[in-house]
């Protein structure tokens, strides 16, 4: 009842007022989130923001007072910021989501354990996990019925949607091989050979460490026509079309791809080419750009006006390519690249022929 009338800050505040209170044994969350929080409780208690009343320690657990007074000696001595670990020794740390292998590093560092990961969607529910060995997950057998088209097919379906993708089982996979999944829900529900719209790459049929003789897989990502940020939100094509459309700007093309920044965070990157009547815009800002574009997205996506909100990223890069890019890639290819799941290789050809256009233009 409490929890509902608090923003996202005001929750941590008070989960970190009862965990430094009572201690904390389990943590589970999506990665993303749980990297927030952990950021928030590291700030809170280095910048000394988490004053603590007389009246407040005498609710304080013994063992977690001599904690806190060992953990500040400790980092006092090695010259650094408090961390979650130095307070809290967790028997359980699991996350869930999209884009965990961002985070799963610098959890492990805050925390001192590393996360293991679990998955879960609306439609197949909890359906696998990692073991201790933290090495790939094990799918569930009374969950769900599992099958898997090859990511060659799942784009050749894309491309040709007459074309029917033939599915794997679980004894015909293949380690290395990234597959696209399908599932039979087996304790009720109505999906019945259902694309959740998932990626899994095939990371071994063995484990010695597991003694196990049972494929493991790894999530790699949403299929690469919906572009997922942190788990929060889910952008199609027609999301960004009708963004372009609302914003009224002058763009004839476009693509859209989920790229990472130094530090392994995932970011929306758009190429944008506008018309020819609106050259002026080649060399107007794109931070311009980016935030009349950031605004339509916050306005059709509640999940996009959250990532700001809880985690503080802000996920867009606009790139605007000059003008007649897109027509000579065209021209070179024989067809326009696609404006979702376009392969970095074919991102790079762009750029040189922006390039290139350039080039034309100076010795003009």
């Amino acid at each position: 009842e409490d929890a509902v009338n608090m923003s996202f800050g005001e929750r941590n505040k008070e989960g970190f007022k009862m965990a430094m209170k009572q201690d904390v044994e389990f943590f589970f969350g999506l990665g993303s989130v749980a990297y927030a929080v952990s950021q928030s409780l590291t700030g809170s208690v280095s910048s000394g923001k988490s004053k603590i009343s007389f009246s407040e320690l005498l609710q304080y657990k013994p063992k977690m007072l001599k904690r806190i007074l060992n953990a500040k000696k400790i980092c006092k001595k090695e010259k650094r910021e408090l961390l979650p670990k130095d307070l809290f020794h967790l028997k359980g740390f699991m996350v869930a989501g999209t884009d965990n292998q961002c985070y799963k590093d610098d959890l492990e560092e805050m925390w001192g354990v590393r996360p293991m990961e679990l998955f879960a969607g609306t439609e197949p529910s909890i359906i696998g996990t990692e073991t201790w060995t933290r090495n790939g997950m094990y799918f569930f057998p009374d969950t769900c019925f599992y099958e898997f088209i090859t990511e060659k097919d799942m784009l050749h379906n894309y491309e040709d949607p007459t074309f029917t993708p033939p599915t794997y089982l679980m004894d015909e996979v293949v380690p290395g091989e990234k597959y696209e999944l399908v599932i039979t829900v087996l304790k009720g529900g109505a999906f019945a050979r259902y694309r959740v719209g998932d990626m899994y790459r095939c990371v071994g049929l063995t484990n010695q460490e597991d003694r196990t003789q049972i494929p493991r897989f790894e999530y790699i990502d949403r299929v690469p026509w919906i572009i997922d940020i942190a788990g929060f939100t889910r952008i199609s094509e027609n999301g960004i079309k009708s963004v372009i459309q609302l914003s009224g700007q002058p763009v004839t093309d476009w693509i859209a791809v989920k790229e990472y920044n130094e530090k392994k965070r995932p970011y929306l990157h758009l190429y944008i080419e506008v018309k020819k009547e609106a050259l002026m815009y080649q060399a107007m800002s794109t931070d311009i750009l980016k935030e009349l574009l950031t605004t339509y997205f916050k306005y059709i996506d509640q999940d996009y006006r959250d990532l700001k909100k809880i985690l503080g990223m802000d996920p867009l890069v606009v790139t605007i390519l000059r003008c007649g890019t897109f027509h000579l890639y065209e021209s070179r290819k024989g067809r326009k690249p696609r404006h979702m799941s376009t392969p970095y290789y074919e991102v790079a050809e762009l750029l040189r022929l922006q390039d290139e256009i350039g080039f034309g233009n100076m010795r003009k």
